[in-house]
C-alpha cells in the first residue's frame, strides 16, 4: 500500500506540473500621451502600467515615435555665384525611467539650388527657399525581460518617464555667402506591449490531476479499513 500511495503521489505531482505546460502567451498595448513639440519640453510620457490580475508579466516591448516637422530656410547673398545649399538637420529623443534608457534620433537633409542674391533677403524669390521635412515617423523599439523592468512596468497606474529632447542642424552653401534659418519640429509619443502567461490548466491535464487526486484518496480509505 505504501508503493501504490507513493506512485499515485509521483502520478498527481506530474500531472500538476504538466497542467501549466505549454501555457500560450497573450499580449496588449497600451500608448503613452502626445508632446507636440518636444524640443526643451519637460512634460514627459505616462504609460499605463501592466494588470497583474492577468497573468505573469513576461517581457516589455517600448517603441519610440517622432513625426519629424523641421524647417530649413536659405537665402544665398552672393551677388556673384550661385550656390548649391545643402540643409541638415535631426533631432534626439531620450527616454529614461530607473531601469532604462532608450533613445530616437531622427534626421533629413536637403539640397537647394539657388540663383545669385536678388537684392530682397526674405528666404524666398530666385535667391531663397524653404523646405519642411515631410513629418515621416521614425521610431526605436526594444524588448525587456529583466525583473526590475518588469516590476516598475507592472502594478496600477501609471509609470511617469522623463523626456529629454534635442536638435541639431548645419547649413553649407557652395557661394560661402549664406543666409539661413532652422527652426526645430518633432514631437513625441510612445507604445508598450505587455507579453504575459496566463496560468489556465489544460483540460486535459486538470482531468487527470483530478483523477489522480480521486484515486489517493480512495487507496487512503481502504488503508483505514480494518
Amino acid at each position: 500500500m505504501k508503493n501504490l500511495t507513493k506512485l499515485l503521489l509521483a502520478g498527481t505531482a506530474i500531472a500538476g506540473c504538466n497542467a501549466y505546460a505549454n501555457v500560450p502567451t497573450q499580449s496588449y498595448t497600451v500608448n503613452s500621451n502626445v508632446i507636440a513639440n518636444a524640443k526643451g519640453n519637460t512634460a514627459g510620457l505616462d504609460f499605463t502600467k501592466f494588470n497583474l490580475s492577468l497573468g505573469t508579466l513576461q517581457s516589455v516591448k517600448i517603441t519610440l515615435f517622432s513625426d519629424f516637422n523641421t524647417t530649413i530656410s536659405v537665402e544665398n547673398l552672393s551677388r556673384n555665384s550661385v550656390s548649391t545649399i545643402t540643409g541638415t538637420a535631426g533631432s534626439l529623443l531620450t527616454m529614461t525611467v530607473p531601469t532604462l534608457t532608450q533613445t530616437l534620433t531622427s534626421s533629413g537633409s536637403h539640397v537647394f539650388s539657388e540663383a545669385k542674391f536678388d537684392g530682397v533677403s526674405n528666404f524666398a524669390g530666385t535667391s531663397g527657399g524653404v523646405f519642411t521635412f515631410s513629418g515621416a515617423p521614425f521610431s526605436s523599439t526594444m524588448s525587456y525581460v529583466d525583473l526590475p523592468t518588469l516590476a516598475l512596468f507592472s502594478g496600477v497606474g501609471n509609470l511617469h518617464a522623463s523626456l529629454v529632447g534635442t536638435s541639431n542642424s548645419s547649413v553649407i552653401g557652395t557661394s560661402g555667402n549664406t543666409r539661413s534659418l532652422v527652426q526645430p519640429m518633432f514631437d513625441a509619443y510612445g507604445s508598450v506591449t505587455y507579453t504575459y502567461a496566463l496560468l489556465v490548466p489544460e483540460p486535459e491535464n486538470y482531468a487527470m490531476l483530478t483523477a489522480g487526486l480521486g484515486l489517493l484518496g480512495v487507496a487512503l480509505r481502504r488503508r483505514k479499513t480494518p
